[in-house]
């Protein structure tokens, strides 16, 4: 089949005298997950590849056949019976639901509906959203990431040229200019969205959404292809990001200079994609004015709703903010796992729909008809809209509510595709960072259950405070214990004996084990109750932004709530907000002190790709 409905691209994508070949690009069996697969008998407690397990259920079902395999673009909890919608936003999110489908799987190794990727890909190719619109590339840009995916688990070059013509495409679509005496490039420049609305979405966001997010996919090309081409480029499109026009908090101490540091006012979730642009690129070059410039945002966005366990407004910052911290700590900044261990074991897991029977028990409540907060206009759609088995097709895609800690209220029970997007992204991301190994140095940043090549990892969190590692390959460990352990109390085993190792920062390091050996550490587990005041209004709409508007005034007493911790997991939360809608923390078998078993298939892929 040629690729017709690419012709806008041939003069960049065309192979010798005749078109390139869709087929010979994408090739689902060389997208299907490859690894090896074995039993084991593991606790019960978070395991990101048994997460990704669900969310390729849900990448996969919630698309629509009858519309290429797209993916619906809202989903409405909050009407009984419950629906998906394909607009706003579900084809020019196509890029960033394929992107992570893949990444769910190289994770789990889920083979489940697995004709649909390669379907999903052609569809996303041969869409008019390919086509790039100069002031807003993003809907390209997101797909280029999704290329790259699939590039690296099949580096073939017919993928290659179409991934270099998107690259290209991003370059010829850029205005250029001047930015604070340098030049610079840039998509789009619109004035500032004054209005006030319910999300709170307001001031520049736009420019420096799409800036950021065709700066990262260039950035990240550029190391995977070896072609610095496409870092150059992006050498011009940093100016524009950084002026202190796009970098002016909503209040500052008049002795302090916000844009400097990061301080903004606008749409959060547009300005952490423009700090992971940033921060790609400063990683990239090595700009260490830049990697602080992020670092000093990323503290200010945590001054923002609930950090310590990951509710930031919206379902794509807890995302973003997650992927920033991994990126931080990996860049050589700073150690922002703790963030990452809190963020993941709280907000990003809890955004996940993981149980069918709660969301029935919850849509049972909603009336009927079209949801609250649904802009759709006219009657039902069957062609773009469906009710059809909506709840079971959704378990594992992540909810956009980050706002509200205890129940996700009737006027917010639904969810943007975008979301499922970014925190997928993030949970692998997080996954793949927990353990790596370098010429035999395994180093385990995170105490979650991880298979590996290297090392397997039993993480026995929150209900013991201990972690099996049954190594592999590795001749050297490097384990990170959480800083809210006491070092005094860690205890360690190799293979029943007690095992020197020494501490380097918050990393125990065993400077030599062998293949077959099993390490035991064991420390008290810490529970802690910790009070936090929330100024969203728990009866708004979720808020996408630093600066709600100006109308908008805080509570008098605002909401404060008690939270009780067993070392980072949340276990309780209280007061708990009541009424129509889905409760949030319902987690008290996670306060037990017995920890459960059960048997899972272990999946270590042969390819991991880079996020």
């Amino acid at each position: 089949m040629r690729c017709s409905a690419l012709l806008f691209l041939v003069s960049l994508w065309a192979v010798a005298a005749g078109a390139l070949e869709l087929g010979a690009a994408i090739r689902g069996d060389a997208l299907k997950p490859r690894g090896e697969r074995y039993e084991a008998t593991v606790p019960d407690t978070l395991d990101l590849a048994e997460r990704a397990r669900l969310a390729v259920h849900g990448l996969t079902s919630f698309l629509n056949p009858a519309a290429d395999y797209a993916p619906y673009g809202h989903v409405y909890f909050n009407a009984n019976p419950p629906y998906m919608s394909d607009m706003p936003g579900g084809p020019p999110n196509w890029g960033k639901i394929a992107e992570a489908l893949l990444m769910a799987r190289v994770m789990s190794g889920s083979t489940e509906n697995g004709d649909v990727d390669e379907k999903t890909f052609r569809g996303m190719l041969a869409s008019s959203w390919m086509t790039m619109n100069p002031a807003a590339p993003t809907p390209v840009s997101v797909a280029m990431l999704a290329l790259m995916t699939a590039w690296q688990l099949d580096p073939n070059d017919d993928l290659k040229r179409i991934i270099d013509g998107v690259a290209e495409e991003h370059v010829q679509a850029a205005k250029q200019g001047e930015c604070d005496a340098r030049p610079c490039a840039y998509y789009y420049d619109g004035p500032s969205d004054d209005k006030e609305t319910a999300l709170g979405v307001n001031g520049l966001w736009l420019s420096v959404f799409i800036q950021g997010r065709a700066l990262r996919p260039l950035v990240e090309w550029s190391a995977l292809e070896g072609n610095r081409k496409w870092l150059e480029f992006s050498d011009r499109l940093v100016p524009f990001l950084v002026q202190p026009k796009f970098w002016t908090a909503e209040a500052a101490p008049k002795a302090v200079a916000g844009a400097e540091h990061g301080q903004f006012c606008g749409h959060h979730h547009s300005y952490t994609q423009a700090l992971l642009g940033i921060l790609w690129y400063a990683d990239a070059v090595n700009d260490a004015r830049l990697k602080a410039f992020v670092r000093d945002s990323y503290a200010y966005m945590r001054t923002f709703g609930i950090a310590r366990i990951g509710l930031f407004g919206e379902g794509c910052t807890t995302g973003d903010m997650t992927l920033l911290a991994l990126k931080l700590s990996e860049a050589g900044v700073g150690d922002y796992w703790e963030d990452v261990d809190q963020y993941v074991r709280n907000h990003l897991a809890e955004l996940q729909i993981t149980d069918a029977e709660a969301m029935k028990k919850a849509v049972a409540q909603m009336p009927a008809g079209r949801g609250k907060n649904d802009t759709t206009q006219g009657a039902f759609d069957p062609k773009n809209e469906t009710t059809e088995n909506v709840i079971d097709r959704n378990v594992g895609v992540f909810l956009s509510d980050s706002t509200h800690p205890t129940l996700v209220p009737e006027s917010n029970f639904l969810y943007t595709i975008c979301c499922t997007g970014n925190c997928t992204r993030a949970l692998y991301a997080a996954w793949e960072s927990a353990l790596r190994c370098t010429d035999g140095v395994a180093q385990l940043n995170l105490l979650l259950n991880r298979a590996s090549a290297w090392v397997d990892v039993d993480s026995y969190l929150p209900h013991e405070g201990k972690v099996v590692l049954h190594n592999k390959t590795a001749r050297k460990l490097s384990v990170r214990i959480p800083q809210w352990v006491d070092k005094r109390a860690v205890r360690a085993e190799i293979n029943g004996q007690p095992a020197p190792a020494f501490w380097v920062g918050q990393y125990l390091v065993f400077d030599a084990v062998n293949a077959g050996d099993e390490v035991v550490i064991t420390f008290p587990v810490v529970e802690s109750t910790e009070t936090f005041t929330l100024k969203w209004k728990q009866t708004e709409f979720w808020k996408e932004s630093t600066y709600p508007g100006p109308s908008w005034e805080p509570l008098k007493e605002p909401a404060r709530y008690s939270c009780r911790f067993r070392g980072n997991t949340l276990v309780d939360i209280s007061p708990r907000d009541e009424g129509k809608g889905l409760p949030l923390y319902q987690r008290d078998s996670l306060k037990s002190t017995t920890v459960p078993t059960h048997k899972v298939t272990r999946f270590v892929a042969t390819t991991v790709p880079k996020w």
